[in-house]
């Protein structure tokens, strides 16, 4: 239609239509050229030969300017003209032409007539400056030479014979803006008419309906302005014939029609096919505004376009644009705002159909909670109230802006509402046994069900992945296979224990986003793997014992639209791969620990003092070691006057504290330290008796410093143990002291406290007790223990251990390993590899 013989070449190169056309005809499409249809005749005829009969023949009509000697030679209309200069009709054309009109179709027709050789001159009755044509379009015929006679309106083709010669018209000035803002242009009635003399003129104001009532079947109805009627699905009144695009409409873009094409195939593969195909919802919300640009946003310049040269223009069809070079395309992806701003554009509703999460239609809602205490962390997003129970986390305007004071401050602010909110909290004191009620063990019976996370089609699927899913019932062990559209929705996950319930699986393998079943969020954790894994894990009962997963969303199919073939085979590999770890199974850890409730406060610093004040008006029992001039006062902090602290040893729940007083020695155990920075210079930290002691180390986290594995100001590499008063960070000693009494009160246990997933485990009997695990163990979970012989081995706490491996990369022996993936696991994989 109008792409071939309305666009021309030098806007879109035919080789490129032809590609497109191409595609569509290697889907499937049987194109029938060259065949004339007759809407009154032979419309009965495709509707008994076909199921549907789609009609989008577009319109065709040229518009007439309707004044007197349009009819005369020399005067030509647009559409008519193109259609027949594309299909070879015309010679060049080397004469002085005008062209009337001011859209897009006037200056795409002139610049063709300029590329024939024609002297053009563009006739329109908009100012220079009002025209609606796009600004590319009349840019581009100004760099051309294509002239403009503006403010000027046709009024009659003047001539001799039947034989156009010039035109007539009248001058124009803009006239009063109608409803939609256009001023339509007004003839000045006082300014005489005046001739402009041409040897052609193209007549180029758009096009009409060509349709009528006896030209077609009875059963169509046609409009007044000619076009074909239809219902909002693009349904005629004829059973089983459609219509869509300009037929319908009238004239429109491209990008209009295109969307008319894909709304009347969805409604014939529903009415035909059975298919149901939703689409998508593309009106915005009409009662929102968008959000206005930031104005501290840095003004970049927009990259031009690189362009033919003019002289290479003429004579040829050569496509005028020629793209941009990477680096300009690189340059111009910086231009991005990155505002956030919510165009409406409704893509995320359509991705998110299967499941229905977003909705632009729901409108604000104001809602009341209640609570104790009210932290204000930004004073621009909350009202100036006041209140003894009114915290404010923020610093002042003149503060400096540094991550970690506003940490500290944020925690300090805990540290009050903390103390606020004590009568509300159950606090445990003394000692307590903390342990995990084990986990039933694994049933000798294997029951696998595969279940696969579509994630939503938000980055492809393939048509074989469900088949394959499906094939693998007759897979030995598996007894269910289950393609989900998501999993970390709480239908997905409802369906899952379904599942488990009714088939009685005993084990699973879960392919979706989430990579590990560990019970931890790290750095790869996002929103959508932390919730799967908490709803499966934690809320439902589920052991993660019995479960093994994979990340098919970034290993597979985030390779589909590069190589469906190599994510198609990545997909199989890794479900298959878990299908036979789940065969292997085994039962993680339930460790169990002694746990001190009793915090020891360290120091003689106004930070210390204030962490010892803080944690016992919060009702936790405190023992200070400090200055005999400074002893806070309060019920529950015991002071040990005279009493100095000579060394530190153990972990958290179970620290002793050797003191020494009146040459007296003596070891104090508490559950959690808070030392002061003095202090933790000259106290000896000692992690096992007869090991070398060490200094605790502290510091915190730095771009481009590796080795650092705790974050928070305040955390040592000790696990419980804090510092009160962190260097370099500028806030209060007072804030300081409080940040880390919230620090200590939330690192003693609650609840249970259980394995987070893969810890390592130490043969005794290979170990060697050369001690480089506990060197580069940074959680201080390894220590030596005696065997029944007396020969010392090294063990792990399984509380403390993190499955880091820098355990088992140093170990000689190779007594360290993980029980999951060990050396056995490893030598097999190598094996299988080099047999490859």
């Amino acid at each position: 239609g109008l792409l071939r013989y309305g666009i021309g070449p030098h806007r879109l190169p035919r080789n490129i239509l032809d590609a497109e056309l191409k595609y569509i005809e290697k889907l499937g499409v049987n194109f029938v050229t060259s065949h004339r249809v007759d809407l009154k005749e032979e419309l009965g005829q495709l509707r008994n030969e076909f199921d549907g009969v789609i009609l989008c023949t577009g319109t065709w009509k040229d518009r007439k300017l309707g004044v007197p000697g349009e009819d005369m030679g020399g005067v030509e209309n647009c559409l008519s003209f193109l259609n027949r200069f594309y299909h070879g009709g015309v010679e060049k054309i080397k004469e002085k032409v005008a062209v009337i009109g001011d859209g897009n179709a006037a200056y795409d027709l002139a610049r063709t007539l300029f590329r024939s050789g024609a002297d053009v001159t563009i006739v329109s009755w908009f100012k220079k400056d009002k025209i609606p044509a796009d600004s590319e379009e009349i840019d581009a015929a100004d760099e051309e030479g294509i002239k403009t006679n503006d403010s000027t309106q046709v009024v009659g083709f003047l001539g001799k014979n039947n034989r156009f010669r010039s035109l007539l018209c009248r001058s124009t000035k803009p006239g009063r803006p109608d409803d939609n803002g256009i001023a339509w242009p007004v003839i000045i009635e006082d300014k005489k008419p005046f001739e402009l003399e041409f040897d052609k003129v193209f007549v180029a104001i758009g096009q009409v309906g060509s349709l009528e009532e006896n030209s077609c079947d009875k059963g169509l109805k046609i409009s007044e302005a000619g076009f074909i009627k239809t219902d909002e699905d693009c349904r005629t009144d004829m059973p089983g014939i459609y219509a869509a695009g300009d037929v319908v409409t009238g004239p429109s873009s491209v990008v209009h029609s295109m969307a008319e094409g894909k709304k009347v195939a969805h409604r014939v593969l529903n009415d035909v096919c059975g298919l149901q195909i939703h689409d998508a919802c593309a009106e915005r919300p009409r009662d929102k505004d968008f959000p206005e640009i930031p104005k501290d946003i840095t003004k970049l310049t927009r990259v031009v376009m690189p362009e033919r040269r003019i002289s290479e223009r003429r004579n040829n069809f050569s496509e005028v644009e020629l793209g941009l070079p990477e680096s300009k395309v690189i340059y111009e992806s910086k231009r991005c705002l990155q505002c956030g701003v919510c165009s409406e554009c409704l893509q995320c509703v359509d991705v998110c159909r299967s499941i229905g999460a977003i909705d632009h239609s729901e409108s604000e809602e104001e809602s009341v909670e209640h609570a104790g205490v009210v932290i204000i962390a930004d004073s621009e997003m909350a009202p100036q109230v006041r209140g003894d129970d009114v915290i404010r986390a923020y610093g002042p305007k003149s503060s400096k802006t540094d991550v970690y004071a506003m940490i500290m401050r944020g925690f300090a602010s805990a540290a009050n509402a903390m103390v606020l909110l004590k009568k509300t909290m159950q606090r445990q004191k003394g000692h307590g046994f903390s342990y995990s009620q084990p986990e039933p063990g694994l049933s000798p019976d294997i029951r696998i069900g595969v279940f696969v996370c579509r994630c939503n089609d938000s980055i492809g699927w393939l048509d074989g992945m469900d088949s394959y899913v499906e094939n693998l019932i007759a897979t030995k062990n598996v007894v269910h296979c289950e393609v989900i559209p998501s999993a970390c929705v709480p239908e997905g996950i409802s369906t899952i224990l379904k599942s488990v319930r009714e088939k009685g699986i005993t084990r699973i393998a879960l392919a979706s986003c989430v990579c590990c079943p560990l019970d931890f969020v790290c750095s790869a954790c996002t929103d959508q793997r932390s919730r799967l894994k908490s709803a499966l894990f934690t809320a439902t009962g589920i052991s993660r014992s019995m479960v093994v997963t994979c990340d098919i969303r970034g290993e597979a199919l985030s390779l589909i639209k590069k190589d469906s073939r190599h994510a198609m085979a990545r997909f199989k590999g890794l479900i298959s791969r878990s299908i036979r770890s789940a065969e292997r199974f085994k039962l993680f850890p339930s460790p169990m620990r002694n746990y001190n409730f009793t915090t020891a406060v360290i120091g003689k610093s106004e930070a210390v003092v204030t962490s010892a004040m803080t944690l016992a008006k919060a009702d936790i029992d405190v023992y200070f070691f400090g200055s005999e001039k400074i002893i806070p006062e309060h019920p529950n902090i015991h002071c040990f006057e005279g009493a100095s602290v000579n060394a530190l040893s153990g972990t958290l729940g179970d620290f002793q504290v050797n003191i020494k007083s009146n040459n007296i020695g003596q070891k104090i155990h508490v559950g959690a330290v808070i030392i002061g920075e003095k202090s933790r210079k000259k106290i000896k930290y000692i992690h096992q008796e007869l090991l070398p002691s060490r200094i605790v180390a502290s510091s915190m986290q730095t771009e481009g410093t590796k080795g650092i594995p705790f974050f928070y100001p305040g955390m040592t590499s000790i696990s419980g143990l804090f510092l009160a008063d962190p260097p370099g960070i500028n806030i209060s000693n007072r804030k300081k002291g409080a940040a880390v009494a919230a620090l200590a009160a939330a690192v003693m246990p609650r609840g249970p406290r259980h394995s987070k997933g893969y810890t390592v485990v130490i043969d005794e009997d290979l170990c060697r007790s050369c001690g480089r695990c506990i060197e580069v163990c940074l959680y201080q979970a390894i220590t030596l223990k005696k065997n029944s012989t007396g020969v010392w081995y090294a063990s792990v706490d399984e509380a403390f251990c993190k499955g880091c491996g820098n355990c088992i990369s140093v170990c000689p022996s190779n007594a360290a390993d993980s029980p999951y993936r060990n050396q056995a696991f490893l030598e097999q994989i190598l094996e299988e590899i080099l047999l490859q």
